[in-house]
């Protein structure tokens, strides 16, 4: 698996990507070829894989099918022996939902395949969807959203202490819709990264929080600052479900790590 040194790589690779195979909006092929063409040097494709606990979500339709994972591994390699050169690395992910119940199974499963990366994140907090749209949450009691949000970290805190994950997927996410106050949860964020700093992976900073309701990369400034004094290594990613968002952002990011501590990074 990709292991990531302090401060993270430079803003020519984006790691956190999905085509239409999970919920991104364009086939994996040509999403891969779009790659490419922006002139990243090393791209990761990272369609969800969500493999479900409980019998009331068995089929969850933004992932990756269950039934297709073999596919997508001999196209990715396919695309790779087509694109790769000295100027363009393909690399194979997949961004991988945490759950406790099913954790040990679903990564030694994953092992068998010649996959370079995995992303930790949690999009579920029990059955509840912490970012598929705003409605679920507007109908929640201030005590119902703490405890989404308790349930949300506890879990996040089980990925980080996996050594099978690169880094941890937008680490504060239920602030997605300006729901939540996100500095109440700033304590959890802490013991996440002591976590993150003793297993030896990386967070990212993932751009799409901008274009969210939050208006704000994930995670927030503070909590960057905090990594930083832990040295951990920052994977600046644009979360792009379309070609065309690739990169977006990045030179804003760089100046938000900057702010957190972090080196300035280049395009090189």
């Amino acid at each position: 698996m990709l292991q990531f040194t302090y401060p993270g790589p430079t803003l020519n690779a984006c790691y956190h990507n999905h085509s239409s195979w999970s919920d991104g909006g364009t086939d994996l092929k040509e999403t891969c070829r779009a790659a490419k063409k922006t002139g990243l040097k090393e791209f990761g494709l990272s369609d969800h894989w969500v493999v479900s606990p409980y019998e009331e979500m068995k089929i969850v339709e933004w992932s990756l099918r269950l039934d297709r994972l073999d596919e997508y591994v001999e196209t990715l390699l396919k695309m790779r022996k087509e694109l790769e050169d000295e100027t363009f690395s393909l690399k194979i992910g997949l961004e991988v939902d945490f759950f406790y119940e099913n954790a040990d199974s679903v990564l030694a499963n994953l092992e068998k395949y010649p996959i370079d990366y995995l992303i930790g994140s949690v999009h579920y907090s029990n059955l509840f969807p912490i970012d598929h749209s705003a409605d679920p949450w507007r109908a929640l009691t201030a005590e119902e959203k703490k405890n989404i949000c308790e349930i949300y970290w506890h879990k996040l805190e089980g990925a980080a202490a996996r050594k099978e994950f690169s880094f941890i997927g937008h680490m504060d996410l239920p602030k997605k819709f300006g729901f939540i106050n996100n500095d109440e949860y700033f304590p959890h964020a802490v013991r996440l990264l002591d976590i993150v700093q003793k297993t030896g992976i990386g967070i990212e900073l993932n751009t799409a929080g901008w274009f969210k309701e939050c208006e704000e990369q994930y995670p927030s400034l503070a909590i960057l600052k905090e990594a930083n004094v832990r040295k951990i290594p920052v994977i600046v990613n644009a979360d792009a479900h379309d070609p065309a968002h690739l990169q977006r952002n990045f030179e804003k990011a760089a100046d938000v790590l900057c702010q957190a501590g972090y080196p300035r990074r280049t395009f090189e």
